[in-house]
């Protein structure tokens, strides 16, 4: 055999030799590249489920560092710009928006993302971003979403040819329903914004602002009537999303009747659920405006409430106090405090009288036993000084106007004087705290808000509750309560309704020039409550007179519910 015959059979073997040296380095380098990328996928998983349980920073800050290695840039492109305008960075989600492109694997749903935006009404991030993120695989449910955003953001022409391409059969019936009726809406200028606990529409968005459509609520929906109105908080609240209220009709318009010509408030309240059912304001012979939750008023007597309660719930031995004398004064520290009936209230037997008849000085002199800082802490956990949230904006509740510095304004302060201002919403939930038996309940306005596809995109916040007293205390007060309108000499006897009993207290204040302010604390029936109020009137006089008749006409309007 020939050495050139030996080599000619070798080159054949060394060419074998490199082939499989190669194979397998192509096959691990196809591993490799292929794990690099299964590596930088598993972090876009994780920014991506960080997404969707709301933590925006946690996904920005796994998209920022992985990013850079420019494996999946449109993923993550996809992941940044979602998380930057969920996060409410628009400028920052820019940056990444024109970066996207056509995506075939998608790492955000498009459908979640239009959720959370159109949550938060900014339906012109979600085309922007629609429009730079072409998915090229997108569910049903997402040109659904197209549509109602370019029709909540007034480009209705390209919103209805956007809807009309729709594949009905795979679609949700009630969101392209909702949807369609909306285009209605707002090709007839008159969309409905605030509704009542039935449905019906008591606001609507006519060009671009809040319109009460029931002149009954118009204190509370239009801008004019103050700071505290849905028209007033529109830039805030947007207005493509529906307001669901607990308001009812029949209760509100209760209300107005019972107030008539006397310009004033009267805020209603279940106290079996805390639910608003009424946020009355009565304009008499002023301005339009939201008394109900705006307007504080020097509460009067309806405090002694508080007062009485603080000390039934074990701050002061009360029983022993009685038989108590009113001579019509009181020396506190040598300076005389005077009651409000000239003569005094003579001898009073129980708590029960010296609360049907309204006594100053017993009360005054309770308030002493109690001291400012008891007096003070009390009314602070009875919610002076705080606020609510009502769902659609937060409202001020009664103040505590300091300072009080000696024995004799401590006096004033136990029995709802020059120390003391509350709200009509404020003397209801007192008014429900004590239905309730001293627990009180933050109230309920706001049942829902839904999305121009019918989503509920809000709910109302949890209520929370205190209780203020035990319920035994809170019983001797009620019984106290109803003596104020079953007792002949009672402040409230002229608030009687046949077969209805009543727990109520009556307060009188402001300037005396003015004509007063008569404000009513009371529910009914009182061993089963069903509707709990507060009354503010207005220069009316004193309320034993017009604020009592105000609340007998409510309680007789409203009888057939409460019997």
């Amino acid at each position: 055999m020939t050495a050139d015959y030996i080599q000619s059979r070798e080159v054949p073997r060394a060419r074998g030799g490199v082939r499989r040296f190669v194979l397998p380095l192509l096959i691990a380098l196809v591993i490799l590249i292929a794990a690099l990328f299964a590596v930088a996928w598993t972090p876009l998983v994780q920014g991506r489920d960080a997404w969707l349980r709301g933590r925006d920073d946690e996904a920005i800050a796994i998209g920022e560092r992985w990013s850079r290695f420019h494996l999946w840039p449109a993923q993550y492109n996809q992941l940044l710009a979602a998380a930057y305008l969920t996060s409410g960075d628009a400028a920052a989600a820019r940056q990444h928006l024109g970066a996207i492109g056509s995506v075939r694997l998608s790492v955000i749903p498009k459908e979640e993302m239009a959720r959370r935006l159109f949550a938060r009404g900014r339906y012109d991030d979600f085309l922007a971003y629609d429009a730079a993120s072409r998915d090229q695989r997108e569910s049903a449910d997402v040109p659904l979403c197209r549509a109602a955003a370019l029709v909540a953001a007034n480009r209705l022409a390209e919103g209805r040819k956007a809807l009309a391409s729709i594949d009905r059969m795979h679609v949700d019936a009630k969101r392209y329903a909702a949807l369609q009726g909306a285009v209605a809406a707002r090709a007839s200028g008159d969309v409905p914004y605030v509704l009542d606990r039935n449905g019906a529409t008591i606001g609507a968005i006519r060009a671009n602002d809040a319109i009460a459509t029931d002149d009954d609520f118009a204190p509370l929906i239009n801008r004019d009537a103050g700071a505290l109105t849905i028209g007033a908080n529109l830039p805030r609240l947007g207005t493509n999303a529906t307001i669901e209220t607990t308001l009812d009709p029949f209760v509100q318009k209760a209300a107005l009747k019972a107030l008539g010509d006397v310009r004033g408030a009267l805020v209603a309240i279940d106290p079996r659920t805390n639910e608003i059912l009424a946020i009355a304001s009565s304009r008499g012979k002023g301005t339009p405006a939201n008394i109900a939750l705006e307007h504080q008023f020097e509460p009067g007597s309806v405090v002694k409430v508080l007062t009485g309660l603080n000390a039934e719930n074990g701050a002061a031995d009360v029983a022993p106090l009685f038989p108590y004398t009113c001579k019509g004064a009181l020396d506190v520290d040598g300076r005389r405090f005077a009651d409000w009936v000239p003569a005094g209230h003579g001898a009073l037997q129980s708590i029960d009288d010296a609360f049907a008849v309204s006594c100053n000085i017993f009360f005054a002199d309770l308030g002493l036993r109690l001291g400012a800082d008891r007096l003070k802490s009390f009314m602070t956990a009875a919610g002076f000084d705080g606020d609510t949230d009502l769902g659609v904006f937060r409202v001020p509740l009664g103040k505590i106007i300091g300072p009080i510095p000696d024995r004799f304004e401590t006096a004033f302060l136990a029995i709802g004087l020059k120390h003391e201002s509350m709200t009509a919403l404020h003397v209801a939930m007192i008014a429900s705290m004590m239905a309730n038996r001293g627990e009180l309940t933050t109230p309920k306005l706001l049942v829902q808000r839904r999305s121009i596809l019918g989503d509920v995109v809000a709910k109302a916040q949890p209520q929370s509750s205190v209780r203020l007293a035990s319920p035994a205390a809170a019983e001797a007060m009620v019984h106290a309560m109803q003596a104020v309108v079953t007792d002949a000499k009672g402040t409230g006897r002229r608030a009687q309704v046949p077969g209805i009993s009543i727990a109520m207290k009556t307060g009188t204040a402001g300037e005396r020039k003015n004509g007063l302010d008569g404000v009513i604390l009371a529910f009914a029936p009182a061993e089963s409550p069903r509707i709990a109020f507060g009354i503010i009137a207005e220069d009316a006089g004193p309320a034993e007179l017009a604020g009592a008749k105000i609340a007998h006409d409510f309680l007789e309007i409203m009888s057939p519910r409460l019997k």
